[in-house]
């Protein structure tokens, strides 16, 4: 054999083992004409915010404003997630029992109530308020941030509040820091072990000096995506450009519709000269004239009138809407359902389904909201209402834990059918699958206690006026409504 031939061969299966190694890797990773010169940012997860989330903030704010959908699903985001507000219910134990602590928890859950009115530093939200404006943060820029005031305010129960700063106000323009650490998007770290120590704020509209402000005044909530990440982005941000395109083509479609509904003519002459000189001298500027319903005209020889004919929006464009639509849905993580107001052709089975899955997307955003603002401020809340004297753990500070458990309770879902999903909770309450409080906390949004409360009253005021309740059905046959409901969906 030449040496020719054992070159040729040996480049033969070079080529041949580079193919399946390309044949092998993930077809994600390959390059074709199809991709064209696709190429990937390849940077850290804090330079990417970084360069990104001042322009995206703005399209998204700019958005809400005046998009409609968009604003609906910051404000659907917000009412499902937070709703009223997250209450606090407090689950004091007696040591290691289970027994639950009802004096500590009745004192602890009447001192957060003044607190919830002066937990705002400027006095004008409650803690409620301040848990929306948190939420509708984290929608529009991604992240949200307390700055704990320690003050006492004449008129107030409690030497501590907060107050809320945009992310805007954080800034890395700052002359100097400690020699180990570091500033990025305005958050100083340790250099060594990445451990956030302070945040640096100035007002973004005047030219006040930076203030450092330590991470243990700051409560900075955002959801990490990334390891290592240290500012948020929103999770709205994939939906911008669909939502931008769609309200450009609305806003088109709208402009075409309002021409089509207009009287458009044009006026075609034999001798111009002679309509021209026609006309009055106050008429010398006049291009257009308006042609009214019920109105004959009598046109010179040669003249002829044409009416344009503008299209209006075609059949096409509402079913294309409902598509983008679907996509911004997707995106944004509301149903389309909600998002749009469109509950057309919607069954019990299929309204039950979305409302599943809804409620089960939003657990981890609300136990985000829980994780990241509610449990901060309530820790250090109650190490202020102790210190201050308002509330007597006299062990607080040595079994801190036990005293800091509790439950958030979050907006109830109402549900679709009452009559089908009452009695299924029913049978699920009485096989012990579920607890009454889980109905309450889950269905009616409000705390057990105080459905006892109000019932234990109510059957006071039946007995005194000697009224009794008769037993109401729970049978599907007593519900005509249920039973005629259409079970298919239409399209």
């Amino acid at each position: 054999m030449k040496w020719t031939d054992k070159l040729l061969r040996w480049i033969a299966r070079k080529a041949v083992a580079a193919t399946l190694k390309r044949s092998e890797s993930y077809a994600a990773a390959k390059s074709s004409r199809m991709t064209g010169n696709w190429l990937a940012a390849s940077d850290t997860v804090n330079n990417i915010i970084s360069s990104s989330s001042a322009t995206v903030r703005n399209r998204i704010r700019q958005l809400v404003r005046d998009f409609p959908y968009f604003a609906r699903a910051v404000n659907a985001a917000v009412d499902y997630t937070v709703g009223p507000g997250l209450v606090y219910q407090a689950r004091i134990r007696t040591g290691q029992d289970i027994q639950l602590d009802q004096k500590a928890i009745d004192a602890a859950e009447s001192e957060f109530q003044y607190f919830n009115d002066e937990a705002d530093a400027e006095g004008k939200l409650s803690f409620f308020e301040m848990q929306q404006l948190a939420k509708r943060q984290d929608c529009e820029c991604g992240e949200f941030l307390l700055v704990r005031i320690d003050r006492k305010i004449i008129g107030r129960r409690f030497p501590i509040s907060y107050r809320m700063y945009e992310p805007d106000w954080l800034t890395s323009s700052v002359t100097s820091v400690v020699k180990k650490n570091s500033v990025d998007q305005g958050v100083e770290y340790d250099t060594a072990s990445g451990i956030i120590e302070a945040y640096h704020f100035t007002d973004p509209d005047g030219w006040g000096k930076a203030v450092r402000v330590p991470a243990s005044h700051v409560i900075h909530g955002f959801k990490t995506l990334r390891p290592g990440q240290r500012r948020g982005i929103s999770d709205l941000t994939c939906g911008v450009l669909v939502a931008k395109d769609l309200s450009s083509l609305m806003d088109s479609e709208l402009s075409a519709a309002n021409m089509a509904s207009k009287w458009l003519a044009f006026v075609e002459s034999a001798d111009p000269m002679a309509r021209q000189m026609g006309l009055q001298a106050y008429d010398d500027n006049l291009k257009i004239e308006e042609l009214e319903n019920g109105i004959i005209e009598y046109l010179r020889a040669g003249e002829k009138v044409t009416l344009s004919n503008n299209p209006r929006p075609g059949a096409n464009f509402s079913p294309f809407v409902r598509l983008v639509l679907c996509m911004f849905s997707v995106s944004s993580g509301i149903p389309y359902e909600i998002l749009s107001g469109d509950y057309k052709g919607l069954s019990f089975t299929n309204g039950k389904m979305i409302r599943n899955d809804f409620s089960h997307a939003l657990r981890p955003q609300i136990a985000r909201m829980v994780r990241h603002l509610c449990l901060p401020v309530l820790g250090q809340w109650m190490d202020v209402a102790v210190l201050s004297g308002r509330l007597k753990f006299p062990d607080y500070f040595s079994d801190r834990s036990k005293y800091l458990r509790s439950e958030w309770q979050s907006p109830g879902a109402e549900t679709i059918d009452p009559l089908r999903e009452t009695k299924a909770w029913a049978e699920q309450i009485k096989t012990r699958l579920r607890s009454p409080q889980e109905f309450i906390r889950k269905v009616t949004g409000r705390d057990p206690e105080e459905v006892l409360d109000e019932i234990q009253q109510f059957d006071a005021w039946m007995n005194e006026r000697g009224l009794t309740l008769e037993k109401v059905s729970n049978a599907l046959a007593n519900n005509p409504a249920a039973l005629g409901a259409a079970e298919t969906t239409k399209e």
